[in-house]
């Protein structure tokens, strides 16, 4: 995938992953092709692989480009506090809510979670010091990952979803271990 800093070509890149989220509006995923997202950017089929491998790397590319402009702008901090971080996440979500919404609908779960997965790594090599990165990280990602994927899937089907306000407290109340009762010093 194009990782350059041509004005053209970002444009291009950018065109064919709005044709992306335009055309999974449209249509199921399945029968979206490549010609399909050259025709609605504009864009001749050489362009498109000139930036991307695949229909799947646009669609992932798509779901990159939100989380990265978060995680610029939370780079420069030195902590970042769990309300803050959901706030980041779920604004991510809100951006992508018509994309994720066909990702679900079309059961694309797997992409959804690899680029969360992505995500979450990201923010980890920033904002885990040295000394607590160990070979048990990667575990500790694929965890929150896939409750965080959970988490998605359940708020963006739910009717009436908490806020991110609410959201944030029960994590903070589960990761303190006070939801369950996990800390409470009982015999």
């Amino acid at each position: 995938m194009y990782a350059g800093s041509n004005p053209t070509a970002l444009q291009s890149q950018q065109w064919l992953a709005q044709s992306m989220t335009a055309l999974m509006a449209e249509r199921p995923y399945s029968r979206i092709t490549v010609r399909d997202l050259c025709q609605r950017a504009g864009l001749s089929r050489q362009t498109f692989y000139n930036f991307f491998p695949d229909k799947e790397a646009v669609l992932r590319f798509c779901l990159k480009q939100t989380y990265r402009e978060q995680f610029t702008a939370l780079a420069s901090r030195k902590e970042l506090p769990l309300p803050d971080l959901l706030e980041a996440f779920f604004s991510v979500v809100t951006q992508n809510r018509p994309l994720i919404d066909a990702i679900l609908r079309d059961a694309l779960y797997g992409i959804l979670y690899d680029e969360i997965l992505a995500c979450v790594s990201a923010f980890a090599q920033r904002f885990i010091s040295r000394e607590k990165k160990t070979q048990l990280l990667p575990y500790s990602e694929a965890m929150l990952s896939g409750a965080l994927a959970q988490l998605v899937v359940l708020w963006i089907r739910d009717e009436a979803p908490p806020s991110i306000e609410q959201l944030s407290s029960l994590l903070t109340a589960f990761f303190s271990g006070t939801l369950y009762g996990m800390n409470d010093n009982r015999p």
